[in-house]
């Protein structure tokens, strides 16, 4: 997809392309109740086609608009059950295939914010852009001591437009979605971006994890170059590798595909064995890179979550009870994260609830009660979604805020996983989980 000459950055301008989408979406869906009233019950096909075809007009329009528009259409690809499934299908090039700024915009965007022209900072620069994502699109340069450096360029007005483009989106999404939950996704969706849209803050995480991960030869993070950056430009050093589409266009070998799946698996519990409370919290395909000397690079530091110590204490030892079957913890913990209410525990619907849950972590958990789990099982997928869907009946749950980035890393990597189809050694992982807890 070639660059656009044009980027919609004011608010009237983008309220205009937002309000156009809802109504070619509002057109489908009346076009598609008028013949099934005319033809009577759906087969499935025409609601299906109806979904593709919703999806595809709000990719395109929301893939000129970038930004937070974007970026809402990635966070919700990666949710399976919240979305219909022809909708997550297409959305989820949004990780990928997002159309970049121009040669002259780019120019005028690093003068801007860093005071001089690219030539005038780098050896060279290329204003072709490597990738384009939601918030921003990445860069080659070769720094004066030699080094190659990937340049993160944000798109003009982006923080500027969240709150107006997340009102009109939020009225865009809501006949698609499944469940009642729409506002908390909203909430999380502009709380984050505003912190992802702060590139100093960025690079500074990126610190904190080259730091913490220095130590491991497995993975491969990013160096910061504060002084080539800014609120708006985040320079780094330039790390090679193939995203994961490229890496299964390759037709790699089990035994590759293994590898990379243990990396992956064991990235997010090293954090818990470290005892790290700040998680990379963006799990999905865009920030891995699968390396020719098989490392993981792992890239994209704008979305971080800081845990509460007593919060996260909680799920951890709320996982590690559903690993054992421990039914008085796991009561103890859905108590303490708000999901059930001492006050009501005997009403039917908090009974329900629990005998639910219950069910639904012991399966979710179910990687972790052998030694290996193969996520190339499509059976496992298949129920998971069925529970997923199931879920959305208990529209009333209320937990704490950071709940959804506790579901939102372990359905990311689910999400990852189920795509890669690794064989994953678990043993370890569960070790980790009841050390973590203290319970066994």
């Amino acid at each position: 997809m070639g660059a656009m000459n044009e980027f919609p950055s004011g608010k009237l301008e983008r309220g205009k392309i937002l309000a156009k989408t809802g109504l070619k979406v509002g057109k489908n869906y009346a076009s598609y109740y008028a013949k099934r009233s005319l033809k009577g019950k759906d087969d499935g096909t025409a609601r299906s086609q109806l979904n593709h075809q919703n999806a595809s007009e709000v990719f395109k329009d929301f893939s000129r608009l970038r930004g937070t528009a974007l970026k809402l259409a990635q966070s919700l690809s990666m949710d399976t059950g919240v979305l219909p499934e022809e909708f997550i299908e297409v959305m989820s090039e949004a990780q990928y295939r997002v159309p970049p700024m121009n040669r002259a915009l780019v120019r005028a965007q690093i003068r801007r914010e860093l005071g001089k022209a690219p030539e005038a900072l780098f050896t060279s620069f290329d204003d072709v852009a490597i990738a384009a994502a939601s918030i921003g699109q990445v860069h080659l340069a070769r720094g004066r001591d030699g080094e190659q450096l990937a340049v993160k360029l944000q798109y003009p007005n982006v923080r500027e437009t969240i709150s107006s483009d997340l009102a009109m989106a939020r009225v865009l999404f809501r006949p698609l979605f499944k469940g009642e939950d729409i506002d908390i996704y909203f909430t999380e969706i502009h709380d984050k971006l505003l912190e992802e849209t702060d590139y100093g803050q960025e690079g500074q995480y990126m610190e904190t994890f080259a730091a913490l991960y220095g130590d491991d030869e497995r993975v491969l993070m990013p160096q910061w170059f504060p002084a080539l950056s800014s609120e708006r430009v985040l320079t780094m050093s330039y790390i090679e590798g193939l995203h994961m589409s490229e890496f299964l266009a390759t037709q790699p070998g089990q035994e590759r595909v293994d590898h990379f799946g243990q990396l992956l698996w064991d990235f997010i519990h090293d954090q818990i064995d470290r005892r790290i409370y700040t998680f990379h919290a963006d799990i999905h395909p865009g920030n891995f890179l699968f390396r020719n000397d098989g490392r993981l690079g792992i890239l994209d530091y704008g979305c971080v979550k800081e845990f509460p110590r007593d919060f996260l204490n909680t799920c951890v030892r709320m996982l590690a009870a559903h690993v054992i079957d421990d039914e008085e913890v796991i009561r103890s913990c859905y108590y303490e994260v708000g999901i059930l209410d001492r006050g009501k525990e005997r009403q039917k619907y908090q009974r329900e609830l629990y005998a639910f849950l219950r069910e639904f972590g012991r399966f979710v958990l179910k990687p972790y009660t052998g030694d290996m789990f193969d996520f190339g099982d499509g059976g496992f997928r298949r129920e998971l979604n069925e529970y997923i869907r199931a879920s959305m009946q208990w529209r009333d749950i209320r937990v704490s805020k950071h709940f959804i980035f506790v579901n939102r890393l372990l359905f990311g990597l689910y999400a990852m996983l189920m795509q890669l189809k690794p064989r994953v050694a678990t043993r370890r992982s569960r070790e980790i989980l009841l050390a973590a807890a203290d319970i066994s």
